[in-house]
């Protein structure tokens, strides 16, 4: 049964998710997608609130029929790239929901990246040799669900390969081979979200596939809710019709989201934020330099939601929970965040937070350009100095475990950290300890004693 977004019921362990879907959705809208990833034990919900929220995405202008979802002020596709404004303007536009498409695990390499038309290589009256685009390519401009993106990555390497490649930088680039077909890459802006429960075999996604794991921005956890009245609510919604009794409206409707993805250009990253963000991937050695973007992009698109114009501490906070839950271990984002919270200020006087001005939709494309923030980033991202060298905390970033995962899959997602540490030690400082005896071969031990139980070797 569908469940409607606005009626789910929304507690302490998933209003994280929420708000998650509702960044990646502004940013979707924006030239730059957001990739989310929802961890979380079967049963808590995960997949039902990625999938309810396609109700709130908002409208895109496509030209019309085209099977691509070309933007009419810029087509991509083999058909209407090469075509001038005039013949565009007789093909003429029309206003289609978002696209918002799923990638199952019986799917083929050829149903996610598309293959030869057959209807149009077998028509009689004349047969033509064409691409049927696959899932990804009608997903542009748009949304797609990997449900247990582990298992995916781990019985599908082949296609995890192409969503990294789709997701690898932004745009993304989409390459179609086929037989007798001259090849085909196509610039795709998709948004990928994806959901996986990490105690479950294959296991974690970033134990799997580091790098697919890297390519999402965002990662939340969902966990089971923790009171009764909330279990209450969630069960009374499942097995009752809805009567407009419980308050479980969220605080942003689909028109809200329309209204401040207009204010998406208009925000503003101060140079000391993007500096703070650049001390921050210094002082904790982070591994991936697509941390800190996220960091700065989640940062801005969370200003934006909240009807903001200058991003601030808090939104860096809210950056920072989101891009390295799944980058580092919880111990160093719990030291990441307690250093931040000790030091949230103001940066900004009250009359800055005052009403939205007036949107232009020329100013808005103008800021969000890639030069303007990230340029200032690498600016400030430079090589570090002795004594901040002397400060850095020494411990390298590494996969996220959550708490809810055995402490024996703890131990062993954490030996890199372990083998890192170990190799700052002198060999000279390390005591060797030899065994009581000496190796025996296993010919020469009698068959009877080749199995022991913990008892006998005590």
């Amino acid at each position: 049964m569908h469940k409607s977004y606005h009626r789910l019921i929304r507690h302490s362990e998933n209003e994280a998710l929420f708000h998650a879907i509702e960044l990646s959705i502004l940013a979707a809208s924006s030239p730059t997608p957001l990739h989310l990833h929802a961890e979380g034990l079967r049963g808590t919900g995960k997949t039902s609130v990625l999938r309810a929220a396609r109700e709130i995405t908002p409208k895109i202008m496509r030209i019309s029929g085209c099977l691509y979802n070309c933007d009419p002020g810029s087509p991509h596709c083999p058909s209407h790239r090469g075509l001038n404004a005039e013949e565009l303007a007789v093909i003429g536009t029309e206003s289609i929901s978002m696209p918002y498409l799923e990638i199952s695990h019986s799917a083929k390499i050829a149903t996610v990246v598309g293959s030869i038309d057959l209807n149009r290589l077998t028509d009689r009256n004349g047969p033509e040799a064409a691409l049927l685009p696959g899932i990804l390519a009608q997903a542009h401009r748009g949304i797609v669900l990997v449900d247990e993106i582990n298992r995916l990555a781990d019985t599908s390497p082949e296609i995890a390969d192409v969503l990294l490649d789709v997701m690898g930088t932004k745009p993304g680039r989409l390459q179609i081979e086929e037989t007798g077909l001259p090849l085909v890459e196509l610039p795709l802006k998709v948004t990928v979200w994806a959901a996986s429960n990490p105690d479950e075999d294959p296991g974690p996604l970033d134990g799997i596939r580091r790098q697919l794991s890297d390519r999402f921005d965002i990662c939340v956890g969902v966990k089971r809710p923790s009171e009764i009245s909330t279990l209450v609510d969630v069960l009374a919604l499942s097995s009752e019709p809805y009567t407009g009794s419980l308050t479980t409206r969220p605080k942003d409707s689909a028109n809200t989201l329309a209204n401040r993805e207009q204010a998406i250009g208009l925000v503003k990253v101060s140079q000391e934020m993007v500096n703070l963000v650049a001390k921050i991937y210094i002082d904790y050695a982070l591994e991936s330099l697509r941390a800190a973007e996220s960091i700065l992009f989640t940062a801005r698109m969370n200003c934006a939601w909240r009807g903001a114009l200058h991003a601030d501490k808090e939104d860096i906070i809210v950056g920072v929970h989101m891009a390295l839950r799944h980058r580092v271990s919880p111990e160093i984002l719990a030291d990441i965040l307690s250093s931040l919270k000790q030091k949230v200020t103001p940066l900004f006087t009250p009359s800055s937070s005052g009403p939205l001005p007036e949107f232009k939709r020329e100013n808005a494309l103008d800021s969000i350009k890639s030069g303007s923030l990230f340029t200032r980033f690498f600016n400030a991202f430079k090589e570090p100095r002795a004594d901040q060298l002397n400060q850095s905390s020494g411990q390298p970033g590494g996969p996220h475990v959550p708490d809810y995962i055995q402490p024996g899959l703890q131990n062993r997602r954490n030996v890199n950290d372990a083998a890192r540490a170990l190799s700052d030690i002198s060999p000279e400082k390390i005591q060797m300890v030899a065994p009581p005896h000496v190796a025996r071969g296993l010919a020469e031990i009698p068959y009877a004693d080749r199995v022991r139980s913990e008892g006998d070797l005590l």
